[in-house]
Parts: C-alpha cells; sequence; structure tokens
C-alpha cells in the first residue's frame, strides 16, 4: 500500500460491509498489495472510515474510480452482479473478482492471517510453559530500555534459575521435570505485575522484566516473592519434592548498557546467589 514499490499488486475494493471491511484489513497489513481505491456511498460504513485512516482514497461512483485507480484487480464484496458486470466492461473479466469468488478469496486470507498468527507465536513463546521465549523476552527487553531512556525512568531484570531441578529429573523423570517448570512458570507469573514479563530461557533458567520499578526495596519486594513462591513444595501427580530459586537482579536507569550486558549482570549476580548457599537473590555490583 505504498507508491515507493510500484511492483505492488494494485487493489481497487467496492462494496464495504462485514466482508469489506475484513479484506481492506487483510490488504493493509500484506506489504505486497497497495489499495488505490474503495468505492460505497455509506461514507460511514465501517470499511469507509477505516480506508479514511489508512488515506485510502473514497469514490462513491464507479466509472471514476476506475479512471483513476486501473491498472488494477476490483474485488466486489458487495455481492451485486450488475455492478460486477459492469465493472468486467470497464476493466475486462479477468480484472475483476466478485461475488461468491470474492467472498471465498477473503476466507482463504483470514485463514492464512490466523495460520500465520499461530506460527509468529510459536516462534516467540515456549512450547512447554508458553511464557515468551529468548527471542521475545529480548525483543520486550529492549523497548522497556527504551521507555526508561525516554521516561528517566527504571527497569529491572531478574535472572531466576532452580536449584536442585536435576536432581527432581533424575528421580521422577522427565515428565515430572517439565510439570514442574510449568508449575514454576506459573507461580513466578502470579508473583509479578500483569505489566511484567514473565520469560524462560532454556532449562530450568527464567527471566523476569520488571518496568517502571524505580527503587531497590520495591525490586527486593519481588523478588523475596518469587523465592517464597519457589520454595513451596511442588506435588507432582503424587509425588512431593521441593526445589529453590537462585536469583540475580541487575537494574536498569537509562545508561549506556545493551539488553545483552543488563542480562550478563543479572546471570553473574545469580550465580552468586548460587555461590551464597542458594535459596536467595543477589544484585549485580553488590
Amino acid at each position: 500500500m505504498t507508491e515507493k514499490n510500484p511492483g505492488n499488486q494494485r487493489i481497487l475494493v467496492i462494496g464495504a460491509g462485514r466482508g469489506g471491511t475484513a479484506m481492506l484489513d487483510l490488504f493493509i497489513a500484506d506489504p505486497l498489495v497497495r489499495i488505490v481505491g474503495i468505492i460505497d456511498v455509506n461514507s460511514q460504513a465501517p470499511a469507509m472510515i477505516l480506508a479514511q485512516k489508512h488515506g485510502i482514497p473514497n469514490f462513491n461512483n464507479l466509472a471514476e474510480a476506475i479512471e483513476a485507480s486501473r491498472p488494477c484487480i476490483a474485488f466486489n464484496l458487495t455481492g451485486d452482479n450488475s455492478v460486477t458486470t459492469y465493472t468486467e466492461t470497464q476493466l475486462g473479466s479477468s480484472n475483476v473478482i466478485g461475488g461468491f469468488q470474492a467472498r471465498f478469496i477473503w476466507n482463504v486470507l483470514t485463514r492464512l492471517k490466523k495460520t500465520n498468527e499461530v506460527i509468529r507465536y510459536l516462534a516467540q513463546h515456549d512450547t512447554l510453559t508458553t511464557l515468551p521465549n529468548r527471542s521475545l523476552f529480548y525483543d520486550r527487553l529492549n523497548q522497556a530500555m527504551a521507555r526508561a531512556r525516554r521516561d528517566k525512568g527504571a527497569v529491572a531484570v531478574i535472572f531466576l534459575d532452580l536449584d536442585g531441578f536435576k536432581l527432581v529429573n533424575d528421580t521422577f523423570g522427565h515428565d515430572a521435570g517439565d510439570a514442574l517448570l510449568r508449575e514454576t512458570s506459573r507461580r513466578i507469573s502470579e508473583s509479578v505485575r500483569e505489566m511484567d514479563t514473565v520469560a524462560r530461557m532454556g532449562g530450568d533458567e527464567f527471566t523476569v522484566i520488571l518496568s517502571d520499578m524505580r527503587t531497590r526495596p520495591d525490586i527486593e519486594r519481588v523478588a523475596k516473592k518469587i523465592v517464597d513462591a519457589i520454595s513451596a513444595p511442588f506435588n507432582l501427580d503424587g509425588k512431593i519434592c521441593s526445589v529453590s530459586a537462585s536469583i540475580g537482579i541487575a537494574i536498569y536507569d537509562g545508561k549506556k548498557e545493551t539488553a545483552e550486558q543488563l542480562v550478563k549482570i543479572a546471570d553473574e549476580a545469580m550465580y552468586a546467589a548460587k555461590n551464597s548457599g542458594k535459596n536467595g537473590y543477589r544484585f549485580g555490583g553488590d
């Protein structure tokens, strides 16, 4: 939908309604498509309002739209055969998609969009716990750091490693280990705010992004809450076991650290907590 690429497919959308709005939305999101116009006599129709928002030309006269928009492919979503016939006369039948065919294509595009959303979700989330994975974690951390620089705020990163997880895996098996990781993700998530991000980095390592955490005591309260939550016994299908958490914390206050450097500081602090007896937390730089 940009003039910068004249090779993009030019689309003229005829009609609004539910199908027209949905297809318009799909076309707008497609970088290989440029919508050159939309036709509807009702300027308050949902598709027309959407078109206005995105700067798509509105026409209430078919001949004028075709004259201004060709070469293009016209999608007729009104179901009006007379309009389709008229458009075919102007553009040629191979350049007009109308009626049932247009709605069929819309259904295919809708399913494709949903499929792409599923693929994108799977690429950004851990399949075992459904938490954000390493890739999405770093994406959100970079965004949080940018906001902190802009607003002169602060961001805290928590790096958590389970103490005793290997023993659970070796004693009760991998299914029990997976169940423990899922329960761990739930406990961590319930210990932080909805606005915070909990991610699984791999194995028994988890990270948390605490946005807009301005004071050390506030961060300590969250860290202690997580440590206490993890130290409670786990019931894994009737098997009772216990683990603990070693936590490292790094604080970003707008300085020059990168996201990777911030995570490294938290990781090193986590090992300091582990070497100091486990089941606790340390701040980077202490």
